[in-house]
């Protein structure tokens, strides 16, 4: 009966651990208008207490139970957890209960995931139902370990110069701290010699077995740390500067409407758009597909309207201008003529230079006519790789082209006008400065045909993170249909998907470090147990329990790798400060990047530490389990 009933217990926890994260989620995201970060948390952390809480209340109903009676049950709930899981799966795709990234990664990441999930909520019951083991196994609460650390750290002999030791070798690398392991055991085997020689007895001190094998241990779990800590700053780093590079080309939200050329009422919308708590700024654009050709180049290329009066508060499209000026869109007139090009054109694929950006003294900045009294060409803005495949820099002409053109006696006839070069600008992203121009909103508006309408409203939030709630109540203000909004992280949703896709990746294969240092964990607890036999015989007739011998390993454990841990996370600390600092650089010409970015993140070194503490418990269940279990007599008699 107690074993039924813990199951069942254990079991509603773990199986419904997931459901709580995912249901989580979306309530507090969607009702409550959290940020994803805060959201996401918060539910992780539900899920969490429920899968912890589960399994402690499964070990207290189950404590008639022997401790891997208890364990095997929680253990065997991961397995049996993932046939409804798998088979909810359809309907937890409708109903949007899985995280979009998921979704855009196809189905075999989405099972992934729940594999994943349902390992982890097991994991987690099966850490509470030990620890609630350690605590009530004796049938009464004691939380005390007061003695049993006395006794691990009698066990350990982690003396702070053998600590500190410890930190140099794993600062200075393994290979040196090998070859000084190497040169001290050389250099003890020619004193016993010349010892033995003259008849003497030299007694050299030698590090105890066990001492050893602690010290490799703890420098495993700090390796590993060390590791995981670095590649996840340079890979936030990464994710960083992409992030910022595309949020400074494009806006935080838009705002969009079904059917086309029929936004004619977007000053009302956004207007009340920057009513909305939430919203910095808003700005109209337009948007189409259109060909770029000068002299012997042509290429596609995404032509956009923007109201240069506006623009600037939403996006960093004036900031990025490295060449010519964006006001000029709207005062073609002074945009200046085209700097004079060599008899083989200038430089293959490069813009005009600063010659052209500004004019100089007393150079005409009047648009170069095609006859007197006409009006100047409009100006256009293109991206520094699009200047360089056309070969035009601030003031030669481009010629947009069309195909949503006029109806002629042949058919539909692809719209062309000629546009003058007002600026190039740079930023940072290879697709947007080799695809992208701009051009004033009217002009954009004449050239299209489309009147007074646009395509959308860009908006720009003040809190990047929680754009997407923003975006939500804002199209609950205007009312739904037939607007339409879409957030940033939605806009570029597979390509923040695969970098966090390769970032779980990373982590995983770089936290099978921890894991291996966790199986040398349990090599050097197994060898104490047996080293010290005797000991918990003694402790054992003293009347010690259970749970009071299991602390004693399990603090030994835990000791071995919170000091692995801590030097792990400090020596990844310092080293992304000394990459931050010094920089290791790249090919700018190949990454668009001068430095390896990196990005030091509180919480994700929490999370190291997390993982490798967890690895570390867990690692000390069975070794201790196996100590728990040695009787009395067998431990007298052994010696």
């Amino acid at each position: 009966m107690f074993s039924a009933a813990a199951f069942a217990i254990a079991a509603a926890g773990v199986v419904y651990a997931p459901v709580v994260a995912a249901l989580g989620h979306r309530f507090l995201s969607d009702r409550m208008a959290l940020p994803p970060t805060a959201a996401a948390w918060l539910a992780v952390a539900a899920a969490a207490a429920l899968a912890f809480g589960s399994g402690a209340a499964a070990a207290l109903v189950g404590r008639r139970l022997a401790f891997y009676e208890i364990a095997a049950s929680t253990l065997l709930l991961v397995f049996l957890e993932l046939g409804p899981l798998l088979a909810l799966l359809p309907r937890l795709r409708g109903s949007g209960l899985v995280v979009s990234a998921w979704e855009a990664q196809g189905s075999l990441v989405l099972v992934l995931g729940l594999v994943s999930t349902a390992l982890v909520s097991g994991t987690v019951a099966f850490v509470g139902s030990t620890v609630a083991f350690l605590a009530w196994g004796t049938g009464r609460f004691d939380p005390s370990m007061s003695y049993e650390l006395f006794i691990a750290r009698s066990h350990l002999r982690l003396a702070p110069r053998t600590v500190l030791a410890l930190f140099a070798m794993v600062v200075t690398g393994l290979v040196p701290g090998m070859l000084f392991a190497a040169a001290r055991a050389l250099w003890i085997s020619s004193r016993e010699r010349r010892a033995a020689r003259a008849g003497e007895l030299y007694q050299a001190h030698r590090m105890p077995p066990t001492l050893l094998m602690t010290l490799i241990s703890t420098g495993g779990v700090a390796i590993g740390a060390w590791a995981l800590t670095v590649v996840l700053s340079v890979m936030s780093g990464f994710e960083g500067d992409l992030k910022k590079k595309i949020l400074g080309a494009h806006a935080h939200g838009v705002v969009l409407k079904y059917g086309q050329n029929d936004f004619t009422e977007w000053r009302e919308i956004q207007q009340r758009l920057l009513t909305i708590p939430g919203i910095a700024a808003a700005s109209p654009f337009l948007y189409n597909e259109v060909m770029l050709a000068a002299g012997q180049g042509l290429t596609g290329s995404v032509l956009k309207g923007v109201d240069v009066a506006t623009e600037g508060a939403v996006t960093d499209l004036g900031r990025n201008v490295e060449h010519g000026k964006l006001e000029w869109l709207e005062r073609p007139g002074e945009i200046p003529e085209a700097a004079p090009r060599g008899a083989d054109g200038g430089p293959p694929g490069e813009p005009a230079g600063d010659s052209g950006a500004r004019p100089a003294r007393g150079a005409r900045v009047a648009a170069r006519p095609a006859g007197e009294g006409k009006p100047p060409l409009p100006g256009i803005v293109v991206g520094r790789e699009l200047a360089r495949t056309l070969r035009v820099g601030v003031g030669d002409t481009v010629n947009v082209v069309s195909p949503f053109g006029d109806i002629g006696p042949a058919g539909p006839q692809p719209k062309s006008r000629p546009f003058r070069v007002a600026a190039i600008f740079f930023s940072g992203m290879y697709e947007y400065d080799s695809k992208f121009a701009y051009l004033s909103l009217a002009e954009g508006q004449r050239f299209f045909g489309t009147g007074d309408s646009v395509t959308g409203i860009e908006v720009r939030t003040r809190d990047v993170d929680a754009a997407r709630p923003v975006m939500r109540r804002a199209l609950a203000e205007l009312g739904g249909y037939p607007y339409r909004v879409k957030d940033w992280g939605e806009m570029n949703r597979n390509l923040f998907s695969a970098l966090m896709m390769e970032k779980v990746v990373m982590a995983v294969i770089l936290g099978f470090i921890v894991l291996v240092a966790s199986f040398i964990i349990i090599a050097t607890l197994i060898m104490l147990v047996l080293e010290k036999r005797r000991e918990i015989a003694v402790l054992k007739s003293m009347g010690a329990g259970l749970p009071s011998v299991m602390k004693i390993f399990v603090a030994e454990g835990l000791i071995i790798g919170a000091i692995g841990t801590a030097f792990g996370l400090l020596l990844g600390f310092g080293t992304c400060l000394l990459i931050d600092r010094v920089g290791i650089p790249l090919d700018p010409e190949v990454y668009y990047i001068a430095n390896l970015p990196v990005r030091i993140d509180g919480t994700e070194f929490a999370l190291v530490a997390l993982l490798a503490m967890a690895l570390s418990y867990l690692a000390t269940i069975y070794p201790a389990s196996k100590a728990a279990r040695l009787q009395a007599v067998e431990g007298l008699r052994s010696e």
